[in-house]
């Protein structure tokens, strides 16, 4: 198997990043942009291990056991909401002034770079400003809220959601069942991390418990968010998940009145009973859900995110 090749339906990222490798012209720094679960730090691995073992080919054991001592990965510690200065003046900047040990380059890779504190990010920035011939950096982010001054010194690529029929070969290539497969894709919305959570549990089952959810929310009563909340408590993710893509189906079956334009044939029933909806009102509350729902990666307190998402699908309902 060669570089990239477990990389699914990002072949647009991908190919800027074999032309460098092809022609030895690699940024020192980079930035893989895009939505979650599109693969970004998968190809982020992938890069790495292009430029590490493709000038020291005897150190695959050291990558395959995770110790190659020229490769590095920096995220948010355990119980932290950001990565703080200390990882970058600590673990990078030191590390970093070191010459490789066995490749040719020291390669660090910066896992959901959108937490860098303010801090944090100025401190790399002088990194990226001088950065030593042999360092590569690797910047992975879902969201597009790093310093204009970073962004500049990186060369961005950029990820799009996946398409729905190269997740559903995916899945099918796992060996998934062909409709099960072709279910979770639509759910996932481009996210292969969505896709597998799915995977994972009973989402059928899950399912009416959503629409139950909703049908509670829509009576109005400021009661049902703190009732709802405990009932979405032990799978928020994949249940806010449901509750927006039935709530999106609503609203398009009542612009469009096809049933065929539905995310999930399942949601029909729902959609032909539900109260007539505002667009504009649901468009905009899918917006603050979608914010709120990347702050479950961080440490917040998962009641709190639990209760505004669900107060926003209440006002979206009325």
């Amino acid at each position: 198997m060669g570089y990239f090749d477990k990389i699914i339906g990002q072949e647009r990222a991908i190919l800027p990043l074999q032309r460098s490798l092809a022609s030895e012209h690699i940024s020192h720094a980079y930035l893989f942009l895009g939505p979650t679960g599109a693969g970004k730090y998968t190809t982020a691995l992938e890069m790495a291990r292009a430029l590490i073992l493709g000038s020291d080919p005897q150190g695959e054991a050291y990558w395959r056991e995770e110790v190659h001592p020229d490769f590095r990965i920096i995220e948010k510690a355990e119980k932290k909401s950001m990565i703080g200065i200390e990882q970058i003046t600590n673990d990078i900047e030191p590390w970093l002034a070191l010459k490789p040990y066995r490749a040719k380059r020291r390669v660090v890779i910066i896992k959901d770079a959108q937490l860098l504190s303010l801090p944090a990010a100025n401190a790399l920035l002088k990194t990226l400003e001088e950065p030593p011939d042999y360092a590569v950096i690797i910047l992975v982010a879902d969201e597009n809220n790093l310093l204009e001054t970073i962004i500049s010194r990186c060369q961005v690529i950029k990820f799009e959601p996946l398409r729905e029929e190269a997740l559903t070969a995916y899945l099918e290539g796992q060996g998934m069942e062909s409709s099960k497969a072709v279910h979770l894709a639509r759910l996932a919305q481009g996210s292969i991390t969505t896709a597998l959570l799915f995977a994972e549990e009973q989402w059928h089952e899950i399912w009416g418990s959503a629409q139950d959810v909703l049908e509670s929310l829509a009576g109005g009563n400021p009661l049902e968010v703190f009732l709802a909340a405990e009932k979405i408590e032990k799978q928020p993710l994949i249940m806010v998940s449901l509750l927006e893509t039935i709530l999106r189906d609503v609203c398009v079956y009542q612009q469009t009145g096809n049933s065929k334009q539905l995310l999930m044939e399942h949601n029909l029933p729902f959609c032909q009973k539900c109260k007539h909806l505002h667009p504009e009102q649901v468009g905009q509350a899918l917006g603050r859900i979608s914010s709120l729902k990347k702050m479950y990666r961080r440490s917040v307190n998962p009641v709190l995110l639990n209760i505004n998402i669900l107060y926003e699908l209440q006002t979206a309902l009325r």
